[in-house]
């Protein structure tokens, strides 16, 4: 049984309008919305806007031509006279493109608010509408698209407006006191529009954190996009206890530290900069602002490495490799994300367009295969891939193959040489290229611009960047040259030997096994370094080989007594052995190492449990609760202690929340055979290290272009 409404984990009880000066909580017995606003309607509103709060007849008509406006900023005047620099970086940005004056949030959020209503919309606007959701705007059948409110975006009142985060939920949980400005130069000025929670991940994982209640899906709650917990479980916020690579002291990095770096402004200070920097190539695109776009640009490239292993009598990655004549060749693309402190792509990324293309050259004869997507899929209730951005009707996720911030992943492709048969030479290339919207969502959001504007002419043709790419020459029945020295702009071999191993040994047995020629080449190539044998001892577990696992792992320990992966491969063999006491120590070393991170404290509530101590496990169940308060494995956890503990009310109570979030694995396996028969070329894309085929790919006939995406 779920909780009802006014019981959901996560939601405030209803609260009616009041007057001025009462806190408000919007929208929630229509929609989770849990923004707090204060004071009520268009007092608020006015205070954010400032003196741009008056209609203006260029937005107006922006907004008929174009579609929207993108000219003379709305809503930074009152600030820019101190802060031009900083109102000119957030003039280009996504944040202030956020709501409707962002067409691709248009699209998305009209076809929402057809479906669900308007109000339901309350829950899209605590984040991308504030201004529309103060007086109650999104209420409204139709709204006036040319309106200040409607054409500003988040402005500067509105981060700087916000005095607290009061959980970790996301979905807008923001408190914002839109009280009067104080005259600048004067503490009370710094006081009101640089509080406290201006520096924190909270404030950006109050709207980079989605969850899809029943009041949005209309069946049952769902993960939607999540940037913060990725963030918040790796190594850029101190924890990911599982992380092979690990500085010997690792630096700590927001998501301030990332998207808003110290860049000079005016009079050469140094400040944060307000361009919020990411993936958004569409928007600046769209608006032909290309500084912004050459700056996303730049930000993307790099971010994931592509390393190129071809495998003949062995893992080998010279740029030159001798291939028999005939047979099948595999091609096994490594990719891992370097830069990126949550999962890549970020956002909303079953909607983004990140593919991988391989394809292999002799002469004029091209094989080609662009079908595996770095992306999460959600489906309807029909197995069908969602490709209007409509949450709505998402009932799950047949497949996530993102990047996580830590572990390297492999995409396998086979070569079959008959398809270039007497070719001397065949030169493979990979790539990972990127488009921030998928072809069908380009076309579904640019159809509601006004026909022939420039905007719409731009709309269709979306950037497309190269983030990384590889090369190797493959001679068939050759020799090739020996081998030249390293390349400096390359991770030294052992760990692109480490990456590739890594990558298979997440796999299914079969190709985890095949993972040992790569991970022996990194021991060999650095005996005194603690990767290798963290490897070595993922390995070993993915096979189920726990006396190897723990004496891998007492060999990492005593290169680095400090690392906690080597307690956390111990702790799991244990565990996986039922050798629940002996797996306990282990957990306790590394929860005091990392006292945040969520799978140790997940992990060890069970073994705490198991070990016959249930008040030790409800407090590590708490612990992780106040981390996430939607975790299904703290809620699980809690449930089991507080019944082993006599507590049968409590324990139902967290048995009702555990069941709220738990992830629908049946139902998913059900939508996922549905979606492998539509689409076979992706059919198994759920598997780690699965394998697609280079397919001919006919010559282009005159004035064709040769290929294009997925």
């Amino acid at each position: 049984m779920e909780p009802s409404p006014s019981q959901r984990p996560g939601l405030p009880s209803p609260r009616r309008r009041s007057r001025a000066g009462v806190l408000l909580v919007l929208g929630v017995a229509a929609a989770p919305s849990p923004t707090q606003l204060r004071p009520d309607g268009p007092t608020v509103l006015h205070r954010l806007l400032g003196r741009d709060r008056q209609p203006r007849p260029d937005v107006a008509a922006a907004v008929a031509a174009q579609g929207f406006h993108a000219g003379a900023p709305i809503g930074s005047a009152d600030c820019a006279g101190c802060h031009p620099d900083i109102a000119a970086q957030w003039a280009g940005s996504a944040h202030r493109f956020a709501s409707f004056n962002n067409p691709f949030y248009v699209a998305s959020v009209e076809l929402f608010r057809r479906q669900r209503g308007a109000v339901a919309s309350r829950f899209c606007a605590g984040c991308h509408d504030p201004l529309l959701l103060a007086d109650g705007t999104i209420d409204r059948p139709t709204i006036d698209r040319a309106t200040p409110a409607a054409q500003a975006g988040l402005v500067c009142l509105v981060c700087h407006s916000i005095r607290q985060v009061p959980d970790r939920r996301g979905n807008g949980g923001y408190v914002l006191l839109a009280g009067p400005v104080p005259p600048p130069g004067t503490a009370a000025h710094s006081a009101r529009l640089r509080p406290p929670v201006l520096g924190s991940p909270e404030l950006c994982g109050a709207c980079h954190k989605v969850g899809l209640g029943p009041a949005i899906t209309g069946d049952r709650w769902l993960r939607g996009q999540n940037d913060f917990d990725p963030w918040q479980q790796s190594l850029a916020a101190g924890h990911g206890v599982a992380a092979v690579y690990r500085p010997e002291s690792p630096a700590v990095r927001r998501c301030q530290d990332c998207h808003m770096p110290l860049e000079p402004g005016q009079n050469g200070r140094l400040v944060r900069s307000h361009r919020f920097l990411a993936a958004h190539t569409a928007l600046p695109a769209l608006r032909g602002d290309q500084d912004m776009l050459r700056r996303t640009e730049a930000f993307l490239r790099g971010v994931v490495s592509l390393d190129l292993v071809v495998q003949a009598q062995g893992p080998q990655l010279a740029p030159e490799v001798a291939v028999p004549t005939h047979g099948t060749v595999r091609l096994d693309v490594v990719l891992r994300n370097r830069r990126v402190g949550h999962r890549f792509p970020g956002g909303t990324h079953d909607s983004n367009e990140v593919y991988l293309r391989v394809q292999a050259r002799a002469g004029d004869r091209l094989l080609r295969n662009d079908a595996h997507l770095v992306r999460a899929q959600p489906v309807d209730s029909e197995g069908q891939p969602l490709r209007r951005r409509d949450p709505q009707q998402m009932r799950g996720v047949v497949y996530d193959t993102s990047l996580s911030p830590s572990d390297p992943q492999v995409v396998r492709y086979e070569l079959d040489l008959a398809e270039l048969a007497g070719a001397r030479q065949i030169v493979v290339e990979a790539s990972l290229r990127y488009r921030k919207f998928s072809r069908d969502y380009a076309a579904f959001a640019c159809a509601q611009l006004p026909a022939q504007s420039e905007p719409a002419m731009r709309c269709l043709d979306l950037p497309e960047v190269e983030i990384a790419a590889a090369r190797r020459v493959l001679r068939p029945g050759g020799t090739v040259r020996a081998a030249p020295e390293p390349e400096p702009d390359l991770p030294p071999l052992w760990e692109r030997y480490l990456d590739h191993g890594l990558g298979l040994a997440d796999g299914l047995v079969d190709q985890a096994a095949e993972a040992r020629p790569s991970i022996e080449q990194a021991l060999r190539a650095a005996p005194g370094r603690v990767e290798p044998l963290l490897g070595l001892a993922r390995l070993e577990l993915a096979l189920g080989r726990t006396e190897q696992v723990l004496a891998a792992a007492e060999r990492a320990e005593a290169l680095r007594p400090d690392h906690p992966a080597a307690l956390w491969l111990r702790a799991l063999a244990l565990y996986r052995s039922y050798r629940w006491r002996e797996a306990r120590p282990h957990l306790e070393r590394a929860l005091a190492l990392l006292p945040g991170d969520r799978q140790v404290l997940g992990l060890l509530a069970r073994v705490r449990g198991l070990c016959g101590d249930p008040a030790g496990a409800l407090e590590l169940a708490d612990r992780l609760l106040r981390i996430d308060p939607e975790s299904e494995e703290g809620h699980y956890q809690r449930a089991l202690a507080l019944a082993e503990l006599g507590q049968t009310q409590q324990a139902q109570q967290a048995q009702q929340h555990y069941l709220f979030y738990r992830r629908p694995v049946e139902r998913e396996m059900q939508l996922r055979a549905l979606f492998r028969a539509r689409d076979p070329e992706r059919a198994f894309e759920d598997v780690p290290a699965h394998t697609h085929r280079l397919w001919p790919v006919p010559a282009p006939r005159a004035g064709e272009a040769a290929g294009g995406a997925p």
